[in-house]
């Protein structure tokens, strides 16, 4: 079950990756969206414009961050694992 967290977390911080690379690149009046997505982001993050939309119109990624991080951090603490050596 961690390994779902694990992997929301990085897809979250992926997220704030293309979320700063258009805020680096986006000037209003003088690019697109579609612009900065087909020229910065498709390249290297293949997805869909509809996705790409949807990221970056997400609410408050930091603070999803912080909480995906809190919740692993409990998650880890409270499991009880046992020591393989």
């Amino acid at each position: 079950m961690a390994k779902k967290g694990y992997n929301r977390l990085n897809y979250l911080k992926q997220c704030k990756i293309i979320i700063d690379i258009v805020n680096t690149h986006y000037k209003g009046g003088y690019t697109t969206y579609a612009g900065v997505f087909r020229t910065f982001i498709e390249p290297y993050y293949p997805m869909h414009y509809n996705t790409f939309m949807r990221i970056i119109n997400a609410p408050n990624i930091e603070l999803q961050i912080k909480r995906e991080m809190e919740r692993i951090k409990v998650f880890s603490d409270s499991a009880n694992q046992q020591e393989l050596f």
